[in-house]
């Protein structure tokens, strides 16, 4: 009696049937020069691998498990070595906090950076220190919960009394809120020392507009980052100015007693954050990251007062009798403008 053969279809179904058991043969053969599953710290992200540092300071070019998803600078992880390639496999990705975003392609959302502790931004007092630019700050970084200081850059450029209290002035709203401000210039080195501290056991991203000086601020917190972004690159097998993805470096400052370097902090330096800023949102949202009104609100004639031209409006009569900055009150009107012209372009 002849053979029956089998017919395309059929064969098809036998194949799917067999593949998830040759599958999990292929992972169980990848796995058997695994090493055993250790705790590790991406610096960077390249392709689809990451450079994961492990508890010894060395670095190790690891691929993805593809359930994990997309792993930025900052990520704490647990990952095994490959013995047989000096590589290894990321397997796990610890909760994270504090996730620094940005938008992205089609409206989606962009991480930059993982497990952010503050925000430093960084304003000039030359070419101008910008309260507007600095409440949009302050406002994406309440969308992300991420606390702040704001660092006061090229203050060596003040030349009289007068000129500091100008910025002092210009700064209020900020000290009456409680926010961290840290004076600092790189020419002087006042203030670096004061900033390397408030930075110890943390991971920073410094943000700030072109001209504020974050790259010569970067460098003087991190004397060697010319050698340390050439290992990187010889270690990602990217050239020196091929990626544009974030990089966390380590700071340190060298110990008074010996010659040893002591760990202070981390800072993760991001192209992304030129493009951070904050996301549209409602009118009581927008209201509830400006803590400097709440005291007032609820106390308009309307429930709905968008404090531009209601009467009776608390949030004015306070701007009047000084109690709210006028710049404050003008950079939440602009964004909320911002944000009704954005939901106008988003519902024709």
């Amino acid at each position: 009696m002849a053979k029956r053969k089998l017919t395309h279809q059929q064969k098809r179904r036998v194949a799917d049937k067999n593949r998830p058991k040759l599958a999990e043969k292929s992972v169980a053969n990848s796995s058997s020069h695994l090493g055993e599953e250790q705790p590790g710290l991406v610096i960077t992200s390249f392709g689809k691998r990451v450079l994961v540092e492990d508890a010894k300071g060395r670095t190790f070019s690891c691929a993805i498990r593809q359930h994990l998803g997309k792993l930025v600078a900052g990520d704490k992880v647990i990952w095994q070595t490959d013995l047989e390639a000096n590589t290894g496999v990321v397997v796990r990705v610890e909760p994270r906090t504090h996730e620094l975003s940005r938008p992205g392609f089609r409206g989606q959302t962009r991480m930059i950076a993982a497990n952010i502790d503050f925000i430093g931004i960084v304003m000039p007092v030359v070419p101008g220190i910008h309260p507007d630019m600095i409440d949009r700050y302050l406002v994406a970084a309440k969308q992300l919960d991420i606390p702040v200081i704001i660092i006061i850059n090229k203050v060596d450029l003040l030349e009289t009394d007068e000129d500091w209290e100008a910025i002092a002035a210009l700064l209020e709203p900020y000290d009456a809120m409680g926010i961290e401000l840290i004076p600092a210039s790189t020419i002087s080195s006042e203030g670096l020392q004061t900033l390397q501290d408030f930075m110890a056991d943390k991971n920073s991203v410094f943000v700030g507009p072109s001209g504020a000086g974050k790259s010569s601020l970067i460098n003087a917190l991190i004397p060697d980052l010319d050698i340390r972004v050439g290992q990187l690159s010889e270690a990602t097998g990217l050239g020196k100015h091929t990626t544009t993805n974030s990089i966390l470096y380590h700071l340190s400052k060298q110990n008074e007693q010996s010659d040893e370097l002591i760990a202070t902090g981390n800072l993760i330096d991001s192209p992304g954050v030129r493009q951070f800023s904050p996301s549209p949102c409602s009118l009581s949202e927008l209201e509830s990251y400006y803590p400097d009104f709440a005291p007032f609100l609820g106390q308009c004639k309307y429930n709905n007062c968008t404090h531009s031209i209601e009467p009776n409006c608390a949030i004015r009569d306070a701007v009047e009798q000084d109690e709210i900055a006028l710049s404050r009150y003008q950079s939440f009107q602009r964004l909320l403008e911002e944000f009704k012209a954005n939901a106008a372009e988003q519902n024709p």
